[in-house]
């Protein structure tokens, strides 16, 4: 038997029912609209998330690509995505932070493909080499279909310590294989803590990370019962004509759980992470890192020119794909 056949195929998942309440304001200064961090055209003619669907496009067809949006975002989904499947816009009923967001799709995933290996990807992300960036997510996801067990993160080789992103401390790298074992994961740490983590060589954490859907509901089960127990429910109805109707119904009570802290946090010794340098990519969650990306591009005077132009004007900007 194949090792597609034994794992199923790649899929993936792209997280885009933020609000990006930090940003949200000066984003709507600079391109009009509601300032929503992943439908805004920071640069160039494209939203953030319609850049991160072509670039998730280089390693997986559209058909397996599912995004999970705000039911709060439909007018922006409708601009931008009008040629997107239907099934693959899932919309989540209220935010309950980015643990349920990757497993509402997750669960529609399972229900196609149970053995599917899932790739996760952050729309609010700057990359500038895109192309190597996606090369190291390839070479993730070949390193998960060949040692399934394990949750494959990619970190980036850090500039400077960083307070407001998460943090891989390394452990050891087994032969024949490229990814190392993480020793600690820290979510957000102070900035004393990622002084100390950036001397000990650790990497920020990109959110971009491969795992087989088994594996992804296990970590869930132990690390976030409680949420757990609800997307069991979730999944029971997904092939029933209430399904929208429990899933509304089961997020009313759903705890908040996030991702990185809830579960990568806790399970840091069943994580892999595959180091990532020179590559360019930013979490535009701040003004400031914004900001610092375009002086890294020689594009800050064009930026604020641009900012004049838009402060002077008031007019809005609508995005369409």
């Amino acid at each position: 038997m194949s090792l597609e056949c034994q794992i199923g195929q790649l899929w993936g998942i792209v997280l885009a029912a933020g609000e990006g309440t930090r940003v949200r304001a000066f984003l709507s200064e600079l391109c009009g609209g509601r300032g929503i961090k992943q439908f805004c055209a920071v640069m160039g003619g494209r939203s953030m998330l319609q850049y991160t669907l072509d670039r998730v496009e280089r390693l997986i067809p559209r058909k397996r690509i599912l995004v999970v949006v705000s039911r709060h975002h439909r007018e922006e989904v409708a601009q931008q995505l009008p040629s997107w499947p239907a099934e693959n816009i899932i919309f989540q009923p209220e935010n309950r932070d980015t643990a349920p967001g990757v497993l509402l799709p997750l669960a529609y995933i399972s229900q196609r493909d149970p053995l599917a290996t899932v790739a996760i990807f952050p729309s609010d992300h700057f990359i500038f080499r895109e192309g190597r960036f996606m090369k190291m997510v390839r070479r993730g996801v070949w390193e998960t279909q060949r040692f399934p067990w394990s949750m494959t993160l990619l970190g980036i080789r850090p500039d400077c310590p960083e307070d407001g992103y998460g943090w891989i401390v390394l452990g050891e790298k087994e032969e024949h294989r490229e990814t190392c074992a993480v020793q600690e994961f820290w979510e957000k740490p102070t900035l004393p803590q990622a002084r100390e983590l950036w001397q000990r060589g650790a990497l920020w954490n990109t959110f971009v990370c491969i795992a087989q859907s088994g594996t992804l509901w296990g970590m869930a089960r132990r690390a976030v019962p409680d949420v757990y127990e609800r997307f069991h429910q979730i999944r029971q109805a997904l092939e029933t004509p209430c399904r929208e109707k429990v899933t509304e119904q089961v997020y009313a009570t759903m705890p908040a759980a996030n991702f990185c802290s809830g579960l990568c946090e806790p399970l840091a010794a069943e994580l892999r992470v595959l180091p990532v340098s020179a590559v360019g990519w930013s979490d535009w969650g701040t003004e400031d890192r914004i900001l610092a990306t375009m002086e890294q591009l020689g594009k800050q005077a064009e930026f604020f020119a641009r900012l004049k132009r838009r402060r002077g004007t008031g007019t809005p900007t609508v995005l369409r794909a």
